[in-house]
């Protein structure tokens, strides 16, 4: 039983870790998205290029084709990054969206079993998983026009969402902690 709660304590702890992560983030984005936006995709343009460069040599050294066509892409794509900052303006609310809306859904279910358990505050989890969800399904539909606006728009739904996950969090931690303390009395009421 103390493994599961380890266990449990790990991932709610990785997950705050993670929530605040993505505030800091939104924070950055919100005041400053024309350098977060450069820094962003340079930084992805590197991390690209470099396996690209790598493929290439490869090439050179055995002449395998698939070597040259991963190379050449992942060159090309690498340099776009670095070159076109505005273009992960365009592709960062729909990665974030599809992230935002694959956590909302684990955190719904949490707050379904919560209910299948009969633990009165799932109300609260389901709300703000559905709200997790809501600010995913923002980002991917993307209505907004001009790469800064939605960079602020991106930091300000990060915000949002961070803070509801931590609070999401708390309340399924606390839930988890009580029913595991119940579990634990009844067993010790058994053995009695």
């Amino acid at each position: 039983m103390q493994e599961i709660g380890k266990g449990l304590n790990k991932i709610f702890n990785l997950s705050i870790i993670t929530s605040v992560i993505i505030f800091v983030l939104g924070v950055f984005l919100f005041f400053e998205p024309d350098t977060i936006i450069r820094m962003i995709s340079i930084i992805l343009g590197v991390i690209i290029l470099i396996p690209g460069i790598t493929s290439l040599l490869d090439y050179r050294k055995t002449k395998y084709q698939p070597n040259l066509v991963t190379g050449v892409i992942t060159v090309i794509i690498g340099l776009i990054l670095i070159i076109n900052t505005k273009f992960v303006a365009s592709i960062l609310p729909f990665i974030l969206g599809i992230y935002f809306v694959i956590n909302g859904i684990n955190r719904l279910q949490y707050a379904l079993e919560l209910k299948r358990q009969k633990i009165s505050p799932y109300r609260s989890s389901f709300f703000l998983s559905l709200l997790i969800i809501i600010c995913g399904i923002l980002f991917i539909i993307n209505p907004f026009g001009g790469a800064v606006t939605i960079t602020q728009v991106i930091g300000i739904f990060m915000i949002i969402y961070a803070i509801l996950d931590i609070w999401n969090s708390m309340i399924i931690k606390k839930e988890m902690k009580q029913t595991r303390d119940r579990v634990i009395e009844a067993i010790i009421e058994e053995k009695k």
